[in-house]
């Protein structure tokens, strides 16, 4: 019987765009009013969350930035960390410029305010409401609060998708740190501190609530999401999902366009 369920949000949870359905939205009623507990883990910082809790009203715990961070949702706490040490970040971003030496860099930070901070030329994909703070490589890691390293390759790797970028930097970060995209049209890799991911994040959640695995389905659509689903006992892909989820999944539900996490909730509160 499922008791915990763990869903990412952009692509799975949302629709295409960004939006919340209504029958997503009524689903998580449903699933508080019959005790299924409902976590959302995804790559987003914090920063991005309060829209979350606006658009869903649904109060406890998230784990953030690929399951580094976890926070409350309702109060924008952050509970607790796992940070990616200097020497491992340092030596990722250096085995990464090997690859292309106008590689641009970012951090997310384990701070309240001022969390995101990127290099010289790095090109945030979405517009913030303020600039982001600039500075060197090692000034980020100084102030010990990074919890993932983000990677824009030059024109030099532009005939590279997201996939096969990943594919080139997976080498690079073996024994060194956690390494994955989550957007199959953005060249951006995102990189966090060894056996740090949305799976370990999962499990820790069930083991402080108590879940046994087998209690614990997760639903994904891109590879962050891998990790997670391969974890749970009930592992899903949504229709819309990159194919490597899919792959690992123990079955596929309908899109995310197509309320598939409302539907994977009505059938564990239905029993199957």
């Amino acid at each position: 019987m499922t008791r915990l369920l763990a869903t990412d949000l952009d692509g799975t949870l949302l629709q295409t765009g960004g939006t919340l359905s209504e029958f997503n939205r009524s689903a998580l009623n449903r699933a508080r009013e019959a005790g299924l507990d409902v976590v959302f883990i995804t790559g987003r910082p914090p920063r991005w969350m309060s829209e979350i809790f606006e658009m869903t009203g649904h109060p406890g715990w998230a784990l953030c930035a690929n399951g580094a961070m976890t926070m409350d949702i309702e109060t924008h706490e952050i509970i607790h960390a796992d940070l990616l040490e200097p020497e491992a970040g340092l030596e990722m971003a250096n085995r990464l410029t090997k690859l292309d030496p106008k590689m641009s860099f970012a951090v997310e930070l384990a701070l309240p305010h001022n969390d995101f901070v990127i290099d010289a030329t790095y090109r945030p994909r979405w517009e913030t409401q303020t600039e982001p703070v600039r500075m060197t490589l090692p000034e980020m890691f100084s102030t010990g609060k990074v919890v993932k390293l983000l990677a824009r390759p030059s024109g030099a790797l532009s005939s590279h998708d997201a996939d096969s970028f990943l594919h080139l930097a997976e080498q690079s970060a073996a024994g060194l740190c956690d390494i994955t995209h989550s957007d199959i049209n953005d060249l951006m890799l995102e990189m966090s501190a060894l056996g740090i991911n949305k799976g370990s994040g999962l499990a820790k959640i069930a083991d402080v609530r108590g879940y046994d695995v087998s209690e614990v389905a997760a639903i994904g659509d891109m590879p962050n999401d891998i990790p997670m689903v391969k974890w749970a006992g009930r592992g899903c892909a949504v229709a819309n999902a990159h194919d490597w989820v899919k792959e690992v999944a123990d079955e596929i539900l309908p899109s995310n366009d197509d309320n598939g996490v409302g539907v994977l909730i009505d059938q564990i509160i239905a029993g199957y």
